[in-house]
């Protein structure tokens, strides 16, 4: 058998790597939640999802040919993924839904319905309606939050269904 020769690429053959997106897109990435909005004044029923996230971090390729190490947006996501997974969630700033703590319950009163939750089922979200478009706004500035100032651009999706989700972006 005779040998291959093998050639090494000069690094004039290389392009350069100025920037580049990460996408986490992994079905090990969510949190199952009950919740209901509330679209055009009729409420939803109470119900669930098994919502999927969805993360781009945008950024500059730095010296060790990265953007953000993975396990760090890894490890950050399913955090906050992890305050939501098995909860009622519940908005705290809109109108249409009146939120009130009650030592080791909740009462949720929308239109005519009345609810109340054990404490440590639900997770109060300062946002008016727990659509997707709000759950996905609120986890990208949780996710910030926990990033801190690195120079990348996060853009944030929340199916609840495959295919069915919002995203958001920062600008």
């Amino acid at each position: 058998m005779v040998p291959r020769q093998v050639t090494v690429p000069s690094s004039s053959d290389t392009p350069p790597l100025d920037r580049a997106t990460l996408e986490l897109a992994r079905a090990d990435i969510g949190f199952s939640a009950a919740h209901f909005s509330v679209l055009d004044g009729r409420a939803e029923r109470l119900h669930g999802h098994n919502y999927r996230v969805i993360l781009r971090v945008e950024g500059q390729v730095g010296s060790d040919g990265t953007v953000i190490d993975f396990s760090a947006l890894k490890s950050a996501l399913r955090a906050e993924c992890a305050e939501l997974d098995e909860c009622v969630l519940l908005p705290t700033s809109g109108d249409a839904v009146r939120v009130t703590p009650q030592g080791d319950s909740v009462e949720v009163d929308e239109g005519d319905r009345h609810f109340v939750f054990p404490v440590t089922d639900v997770r109060l979200l300062p946002v008016p309606n727990t659509t997707c478009e709000w759950l996905a706004a609120w986890l990208l500035a949780q996710l910030r939050a926990r990033l801190g100032k690195r120079t990348v651009r996060l853009t944030l999706t929340v199916e609840e269904l495959p295919g069915q989700g919002a995203t958001v972006k920062e600008l």
